[in-house]
């Protein structure tokens, strides 16, 4: 089952600090911080690799275990439409 649990808009640019507080400010919202699996991502933006750096941070400060090279995931539609 998916379920859409947040979509806000990004006031700035979509950097790597803006985009990670928007996505912790949603896990804190519903209590999901020490839940995330995962993260699918389109597999071209550099910005995506920095925000899952930035969520790896954020993790590590609070003692969650989280890997942004072990936890992104690419987008397979994208990678089936390219191909």
């Amino acid at each position: 089952e998916e379920l859409l649990i947040d979509f806000c808009e990004i006031i700035g640019e979509h950097s790597r600090a803006n985009l990670a507080e928007a996505v912790w400010n949603t896990l804190e919202l519903y209590g999901l911080k020490n839940q995330v699996m995962a993260i699918v991502c389109d597999n071209h933006a550099s910005n995506n690799d920095t925000l899952l750096q930035a969520l790896r941070e954020k993790c590590a400060n609070e003692r969650i275990d989280f890997s942004a090279k072990h936890s992104h995931i690419h987008c397979l539609l994208h990678i089936v439409h390219l191909a």
